[in-house]
This record gives structure tokens, sequence and C-alpha cells, in this order.
């Protein structure tokens, strides 16, 4: 890792911190690499991943805008990695500690789940500053909200505050600050107790719905995996004995 990127791996959840407040954990070229090297060494053990920053104030700026307008980065490469969260296997959760800016709310809503500090606000200023957004983010967003608050988002460049965020399902929950981590840490471990097998499954076809691409015949074979598991006998087994299941992922 960096100094403006932590990652850990425990007991299940891996945890990816932005730590570089005094640039609004603004990701730069090192940053994204970070960010690569960290997904590339998810363990098989890891079945989720928390993305988060150490700072109260912000979550994350998004790609660092000095280095696009010098050449050294290009929006492409932030694409790239927000493509690659996006395409995860496990589920994501988004722990909004801070504002929320630019590709930094691409980055959020390229997550699976998103948790939020009260109090926080989210804004894309490319239409402000004369950028379009990149073709790819304006695709995710348009699919992810919807034409008319991508919109919004976008072409108005508007401010939403943590409860617009919450009234219009652009995060799943808003906690007091001392309350988040843990609320988010509590969120990822019910995550857990859940058949991996089923999660990666609805997870691939939820997602193949939501770009427009389903395949049937692969859906109908995940969904069958499922039922012809040995994780469905002990989940139907746990709940008839009522007692937690013990998923084998098998």
């Amino acid at each position: 890792m960096t100094d403006t990127i932590s990652f850990i791996q425990e007991q299940g959840v891996a945890t990816l911190c932005f730590d570089n407040p005094a640039r609004r954990n603004a990701l730069g070229a090192a940053e994204l690499d970070a960010i690569e090297a960290a997904l590339a060494s998810l363990s098989d053990a890891t079945r989720v991943l928390i993305i988060t920053s150490s700072d109260e104030r912000i979550f994350c700026a998004g790609a660092d805008l000095n280095q696009i307008l010098d050449g050294s980065l290009s929006g492409d490469r932030f694409q790239t990695v927000t493509n690659q969260i996006a395409a995860l296997s496990i589920p994501t959760v988004a722990v909004l500690t801070g504002n929320v800016f630019g590709g930094g709310a691409e980055l959020a809503l390229s997550c699976d789940f998103r948790l939020a500090r009260e109090g926080i606000s989210l804004r894309i200023p490319a239409a402000a500053i004369g950028l379009c957004y990149p073709v790819e983010g304006i695709e995710r967003l348009t699919r992810r909200l919807g034409p008319a608050l991508a919109r919004r988002v976008l072409v108005a460049a508007e401010t939403f505050s943590a409860d617009q965020l919450l009234a219009l399902h652009l995060v799943d929950a808003v906690h007091p600050a001392d309350t988040l981590q843990q609320a988010a840490r509590s969120y990822a471990e019910s995550l857990l107790t859940l058949a991996p097998m089923a999660v990666a499954n609805m997870l691939e076809i939820i997602r193949q719905l939501e770009r427009g691409d389903l395949d049937r015949e692969q859906a109908n074979q995940l969904a069958k995996a499922c039922s012809d598991s040995e994780d469905v006998q002990e989940g139907i087994t746990a709940q008839r004995e009522k007692r937690s299941a013990v998923f084998r992922n098998r």
C-alpha cells in the first residue's frame, strides 16, 4: 500500500481506507495502483469489502484533478478501477464518513451498499468546471440512478444532503459519526452469515439485469447451482433446528 491508502483483511472482511485528507482523499496514480493491488490480493476467505476514509470531513474527491490536468492521469485510468470494484464477486460496502465529490461519488455508487454519516453532502461538479464526466461513468450513474436523477447529479451538478441521499436511495442508511463504523462492521458481519454462493450468484444476476444484458441461460445455471448445493441443505436444516447455519460454499 501507500501512505495514503491502507488495506487489511481479517475475519472475512477486508477494509480499504483512504488516508490523505490534505488532498481530500483525491486518488492519483499511486493511489489507484494501490487500490488495484488490494483488489488483486483479496483472499478466498474474504467475503465482504468495506471502502471507507480515516477522516470525518471527506470520503473521497475522486480522481486527482492536478494529475489529470498535467496529463499524468487519465479519466480512463480511474474508470478502470471503479469498473473493477463494480465487478467484484463479493459484496462491497462504501462507508461515507465525510463529504463525497466528483469521482468519489461514482466510486461509492460502484459499491453494492452505502452507509453515510449524518451531515455529509455529495456533489459531482463536472459541469461547474467545464468537464464532461467520462462516458462509462455517465453510463454507470444513469443505470444506477435512472435518467432523471442522473441529470440532477451530472447536468445540474446539484448538492445532496445526507437526508436527501437517503430519501433518493443513493445511500442505504445514515448514522451518527460515533456509530457509523460500528454499524458498517455489523452490516458486513451480517453479510458473512449468508450463503456465499447464493450471495455471489444473485449479485451477478442483479448486475446483468442492471446492465441490460441478462444471460438467462447462465442465470438459470447460477440459480440451479444454489438449489443443488450442500449449502441450501444446510440452510434448511439449520432453520428447522433453530440454529445458525454453517455454510461451506459448496
